[in-house]
């Protein structure tokens, strides 16, 4: 646990420091919206776009994709009416509450643990993952954010403002370079995509310390405490009755990669999209925050297990 526990040690400081500048008042909550902002409008895309188009796909296993996004479905209809009916929750927080319990923390987080505790077969499934998100989820999210951002909206103008959303570009940009197999690798273009894609964690971090300074007191209440409940225990359960029940996969080694990313934390796009759509962001980087730190034990007991 303890060699885990340091995995984490540079995603804790860099968020403590952001905290720190924050209580000390150097940086305030225009400063994190901005740098949310360059994250949203820039850096994010530009990950989207090398990951997706460098990505190295082996042999998908379709029960465990099929698993895991059944799961990832569900849940996140769950999750958004929970929220938005018994939290009382706007629409649009809700739709960003359902993205913290879809999507894991898998690019900066899980990806570099895989490679290190788990086999090709693992780390092709867990990329594979990733990639599906990046394609599908992000999509479906960004379409319902986009639908729900303004009243009366013309359908011509609603599409343009979908297709031109950064989230969107970066997804088709990333996909035309993957399907006619358009090599980038040590281009310039490879070089500053790279660059920029290296912000995301640190800046993210940074901005979620930041917004965290203003907004600590209280940081486990039943919101955020229901979030990190429902990502790190009910997802893993829920993707293995799915498993039995379809495949009869019911055991973590039968869909270990899909398994894997279940008992993830909070994937911290959602407070990036929170400054992108004007969404309160008090207590989803709480919840970010302690489903961070309580992954320390689910990531732990599902590589103990895995591994044995």
């Amino acid at each position: 646990m303890l060699q885990i526990f340091f995995g984490l040690t540079p995603f804790i400081f860099i968020t403590v420091l952001g905290f720190i500048f924050g209580r000390i008042k150097i940086f305030d909550l225009s400063h994190a919206k901005v740098l949310n902002l360059f994250l949203f409008y820039i850096a994010v895309p530009a990950l989207i776009i090398k990951f997706v188009a460098q990505s190295e796909i082996g042999q998908i296993d379709l029960k465990q994709i099929i698993s895991y996004f059944l799961m990832q479905g569900s849940l996140g209809l769950i999750t958004f009416l929970i929220t938005s009916n018994f939290f009382k929750r706007p629409v649009q927080e809700s739709i960003i509450w359902s993205l913290m319990v879809a999507l894991s923390n898998h690019v900066t987080l899980l990806l570099p643990i895989t490679k290190i505790y788990f086999g090709t077969e693992v780390i092709t499934q867990v990329t594979s993952i990733i990639l599906m998100d990046g394609i599908i989820l992000l999509s479906v999210i960004t379409f319902f954010l986009e639908l729900t951002t303004k009243k009366n909206i013309q359908v011509s103008v609603f599409l343009r403002n979908l297709f031109f959303n950064p989230m969107i570009m970066s997804i088709v940009i990333g996909v035309v370079l993957f399907s006619f197999n358009i090599d980038i690798l040590d281009t310039p273009i490879d070089y500053i995509l790279s660059v920029l894609a290296a912000c995301v964690s640190p800046v993210g971090l940074f901005a979620i310390g930041i917004t965290l300074s203003f907004y600590s007191s209280k940081v486990l209440n039943k919101i955020t405490a229901t979030i990190s409940i429902l990502k790190l225990i009910i997802s893993p359960i829920v993707l293995l009755l799915i498993g039995f029940v379809l495949f009869d996969a019911g055991i973590p080694e039968k869909i270990p990669g899909a398994f894997f990313v279940s008992v993830a934390p909070c994937g911290h796009t959602a407070i990036v999209l929170c400054s992108a759509y004007n969404v309160n962001p008090e207590n989803i980087v709480k919840a970010l925050f302690i489903s961070t730190l309580a992954s320390v034990v689910t990531i732990f007991f599902a590589i103990q297990y895995l591994t044995l």
